[in-house]
């Protein structure tokens, strides 16, 4: 009997079956898309984590390409899934990522390589293991859509499908190419707008100040401690910072942490949590450009008129700040930090962080900030900073509910089309009966 039911699941045309899994699938596709498409910085940094765990060296710009590639992949194969569109070519897209996807995440599973695969971003972080089983359980899903999937309509009629497709990839691209060029649209990160940049409990024992801070990473199972001069590659994963034999913070990961030229933590001292402050950020030395120079000279004009301070902080070695001040012609305090803190702190090759009482109001990456606006605005008598600030979530939302409105208005549409076909066809039949 068993073996029946069984027999019948697999064989027999159950078009709830097919929903079901269409939905369930799909939507997973589309988080996970919409995911790695709304920071896609933070998916470039998971590739090239992968690339330098296998030694391979990719440029920037291949990385950028290929993160957006997928991504976008991931979210129209989703969307085209869960609305039943081109049910053959959906289902055969999604089976070729999974057939790259599930020895990966096996592979991921067994080595631990890196500490998540970072399938849907920042937004759930989940273990390697329960990575591979959702690709295992995904896959058998795929296997019977491969075979049903096409037996069972869609939402929308072929002459549609297209449409749909089209919204679907002009939205994603405008989330992930303002998340890469701006900021990302929502942050799952440690440090949204909205949040205390320092926590209240940061006071520590002053008699431990005279204590080297260390910085403990994890590789293949061996715990190592450095220094803030001898900071691993990324191939290596923070655990903690340690002063003496104490652990400063169990999430010190989240904590902001910056040093002087000496290796001393001055992060209290730098940070003025009462006042206005601009901290601009370069979290790879490596890509480090002076071209960004006449823009944080501009910034640092306009905080200092509002009584307000700017400070930089870079992953920089000791021996190379001396000569990045003067490459870059700084009026300003430079700081050392952590690269992964930089990065969990703000998106881009180097970006400003926009702090007000503490509190971060805003975020942009200097590519983004535009000094025009910023000579426009001062002589309007405007706030030449307001274009730093911007609500988290709200442009997501709108675009969001804008991709919604327009998928319901093609659904309106063409339900709107088949009552004029049966109304005229039921017209036609009435003429032919009288």
């Amino acid at each position: 009997m068993k073996t029946d039911a069984i027999k019948n699941f697999f064989t027999g045309q159950k078009w709830w079956i097919v929903w079901l899994l269409r939905l369930l699938i799909g939507a997973v596709f589309v988080v996970s898309g919409i995911a790695k498409g709304l920071d896609i910085w933070g998916f470039v940094y998971k590739i090239e984590e992968y690339l330098e765990v296998w030694h391979v060296d990719q440029p920037h710009s291949l990385c950028l390409v290929a993160a957006i590639a997928i991504a976008c992949a991931e979210f129209l194969g989703g969307l085209s899934l869960v609305t039943g569109c081109y049910r053959r070519v959906s289902v055969w897209l999604l089976s070729a990522i999974m057939a790259v996807m599930l020895p990966l995440t096996l592979y991921i599973y067994i080595e631990s390589p890196v500490p998540d695969c970072g399938c849907f971003g920042d937004f759930i972080v989940i273990s390697n293991a329960a990575t591979f089983w959702k690709n295992v359980a995904i896959v058998v899903g795929l296997v019977y859509l491969l075979i049903f999937n096409h037996k069972v309509k869609g939402l929308y009629h072929p002459y549609l499908q297209w449409m749909v497709m089209m919204a679907g990839l002009l939205y994603f691209l405008f989330v992930s190419l303002y998340g890469y060029v701006v900021q990302p649209m929502v942050d799952f990160r440690s440090f949204p707008v909205g949040t205390q940049i320092l926590p209240d409990d940061s006071e520590e024992d002053e008699s431990d100040y005279d204590t080297e801070i260390e910085f403990i990473y994890e590789k293949d199972g061996e715990q190592m401690a450095f220094t803030i001069d001898s900071l691993p590659d990324s191939t290596w994963t923070f655990v903690a910072r340690t002063m003496g034999n104490d652990i400063l913070h169990d999430d010190a990961g989240t904590e902001l942490a910056i040093y002087d030229d000496m290796g001393d933590e001055v992060t209290d001292d730098v940070i003025d949590i009462e006042g206005e402050q601009l901290i601009v950020t370069l979290p790879d030395y490596r890509r480090a450009s002076p071209a960004y120079t006449y823009t944080i000279n501009e910034l640092k004009r306009y905080i200092l008129h509002k009584g307000g301070s700017l400070i930089e902080i870079t992953d920089m070695p000791g021996d190379q700040m001396d000569r990045w001040r003067d490459y870059s012609m700084a009026q300003y305090p430079i700081y050392r930090s952590e690269s992964t803190m930089i990065k969990e702190l703000v998106r881009g090759t180097m970006a400003v962080v926009y702090i007000r009482s503490g509190i971060i109001v805003g975020k942009r990456n200097l590519g983004a900030v535009d000094p025009v606006k910023m000579e426009e605005d001062e002589l309007a008598g405007t706030d030449p900073l307001g274009q730093l600030e911007y609500s988290d979530g709200e442009l997501f939302l709108k675009v969001t509910v804008l991709m919604g409105i327009i998928l319901a208005v093609l659904f309106a549409l063409q339900m709107a089309l088949q009552l004029l076909r049966k109304h005229r066809k039921t017209c036609e039949e009435s003429k032919k009966n009288d």
